[in-house]
């Protein structure tokens, strides 16, 4: 499924403020407890939702590792998700980037504003090369506004602040994933004739 680039720019820009408007909510005493996930600190969280920033900028400079090229963020997760190590690795990366992370605030802000202004100036239709495949930007774009979104409310659920979402930051996350969803199960959940699964989780 293919998104509107607009409303994608416009999910990703709020998702930003968002995030940022979470971490300085966040109490000094906070950072190194654990987070939302289980085996994640707070400060974990945080590094890893900032790659959201990140890998941005990473993979619009890199050159392709793969002829694989990906229609849309729904390809990009099926892709991805086929590695059955990649959980592993997400936390690994986290832990390594926490270590380093000494400011979450004030970094966030300066890489946030660095990949914002990068957004703007380049087109929709840019090849990204990620580890997975080729992409276009307003595409990856897409899924970095559903790892942005996730993680902010992972970040609000440790720290005790309000879950919250701007609607536009909501939409394309609920766009993204549905589309990653077997459609029947879902109708019955949403319309209240049967429950999910426990532990439902289609990003594995």
């Amino acid at each position: 499924m293919l998104h509107d680039p607009a409303a994608v720019r416009a999910a990703f820009a709020e998702g930003a403020a968002t995030f940022l408007d979470t971490l300085r909510n966040v109490a000094p005493e906070q950072w190194d407890r654990p987070g939302a996930l289980g085996e994640w600190t707070t400060r974990e969280l945080a590094a890893h939702a900032m790659r959201a920033f990140i890998t941005i900028d990473g993979y619009l400079q890199a050159q392709p590792t793969t002829d694989r090229v990906m229609a849309d963020a729904s390809e990009y997760y099926a892709t991805v998700l086929a590695d059955a190590g990649v959980h592993q690795g997400v936390l690994s990366r986290a832990r390594q980037a926490a270590r380093q992370l000494i400011d979450p605030v004030g970094e966030a802000e300066v890489t946030s504003a660095h990949t914002l202004a990068l957004v703007a100036s380049t087109a929709d239709d840019e090849p990204v090369n990620t580890f997975a495949g080729q992409i276009t930007l307003s595409e990856y774009l897409a899924t970095r506004v559903v790892e942005l979104g996730v993680h902010t409310l992972d970040l609000q659920r440790a720290t005790g602040q309000p879950t919250q979402l701007h609607t536009d930051t909501s939409a394309i996350i609920v766009s993204t994933l549905t589309s990653l969803a077997s459609p029947v199960p879902l109708i019955l959940a949403l319309t209240g004739r049967t429950q999910l699964a426990d532990g439902y989780n289609v990003l594995g």
